[in-house]
């Protein structure tokens, strides 16, 4: 089928959004909606995007392929790493502490604890995605799995082991021993193998499987009325796939969303605290939101325990950052982001939207 001009998609996304606004819900303007989104994603109506946003289109992930034999078998050994408390100081504490299959793959509070019940500062990071991510950590300070799998375990916060200490511990177990000299070829296992190890398991999580992904198999047809609408929503008039987008939705850049406490008692400057550049100011990595409904709470710092409270944020134009300079750091006031504005959705719109990001 010949594609439509990318002109007449505008004009037809913008009598959509005129439907969607004018709460004309009724057969009609579903009618409308199903014919607009019948064909594959890049037939849909065109995204509505600020000035400077970076888009990809919607599609499914990446098929995997099943691990050969040797592959599992550094699967195997990673996750049973991951379980295993005695990589931090305390040996009570393993990565699976905050990273939990049964929570979403985080633990499902707003900040974690870790050594000495010490609170952290940021929301653990769910790990549906984090072998297609370009940089780990919600400011990005790790390029790769296994530059980022090491860091909690000598974090004082975190699991505050000391490497040799550690090393030593894990040498001393035979099944260890023995998995690393098998899985690797390695006598002597060092912080570096084991964080190997935890990267390879972590690669092999699999994202959660969703009505969203039966989508690129079966087409829209399986989405309820509300959440079409709500796609139709996120692409057009509430502005969610100026940041959100392609399959892994998300850009895998950083942003400012107004709610860094910047000269609070919460303060947290984001991903200026690794490149120093004062546009990084309050800015933090844009989250994936496959298997979003499963990884309450919300944003860096867990502020919103219901996806209700985050959709009222964007709708505002996010939150407000003071503009005094901060005593607490060198950080400048952070920049309101050009891609958020406030956003005019009904009560209906946004109840929505929630139902179609609770598909993905």
């Amino acid at each position: 089928m010949r594609r439509l001009p990318a002109i007449a998609l505008a004009l037809a996304s913008l009598t959509l959004v005129a439907a969607v606004a004018s709460g004309d819900s009724g057969a009609g303007a579903i009618a409308e909606l199903r014919a607009a989104y019948a064909g594959a994603p890049a037939t849909w109506p065109r995204p509505q995007l600020e000035e400077g946003a970076r888009f990809a289109e919607f599609g499914p992930l990446p098929a995997r392929e099943r691990p050969g034999e040797s592959e599992q078998a550094r699967i195997d050994l990673g996750e049973a790493l991951f379980k295993d408390p005695r990589l931090s100081a305390s040996g009570q504490i393993a990565c699976e502490s905050c990273h939990n299959r049964r929570l979403g793959w985080g633990d499902g509070l707003p900040t974690s604890f870790g050594h000495d019940r010490q609170t952290g500062s940021r929301n653990a990071m769910p790990l549906f995605t984090a072998a297609y991510m370009k940089e780990l950590f919600w400011d990005g300070r790790s390029p790769s799995l296994e530059d980022q799998a090491h860091l909690p375990i000598v974090d004082p916060i975190e699991m505050a082991g000391e490497a040799g200490a550690i090393e030593e511990r894990i040498n001393a177990i035979p099944e260890y021993r023995e998995g690393f000299r098998a899985a690797y070829g390695v006598e002597r296992i060092g912080l570096s193998d084991i964080a190997l190890a935890l990267a390879d398991f972590e690669r092999a999580i699999p994202p959660p499987r969703s009505k969203w992904d039966r989508v690129f198999t079966e087409g829209t047809k399986i989405l309820t009325d509300q959440e079409l609408t709500g796609l139709h929503l996120f692409r057009t008039k509430a502005g969610c796939a100026n940041c959100h987008n392609g399959p892994l939705l998300t850009d895998q850049r950083y942003h400012n969303l107004g709610i860094s406490f910047y000269a609070r008692s919460r303060e947290d400057t984001g991903r200026w605290a690794v490149t120093g550049d004062p546009l990084d100011s309050g800015r933090f990595r844009t989250q994936s939101l496959r298997g979003v409904r499963r990884t309450a709470p919300y944003m860096h710092n867990g502020i919103f325990p219901h996806l209700e409270g985050v959709v009222n944020l964007y709708m505002g134009g996010g939150g407000r950052d003071r503009q005094e300079q901060s005593a607490t750091t060198d950080a400048p006031p952070p920049r309101p982001d050009p891609l958020l504005k406030p956003r005019d959705l009904t009560r209906e719109e946004r109840a929505a939207l929630v139902a179609f990001l609770e598909a993905l």
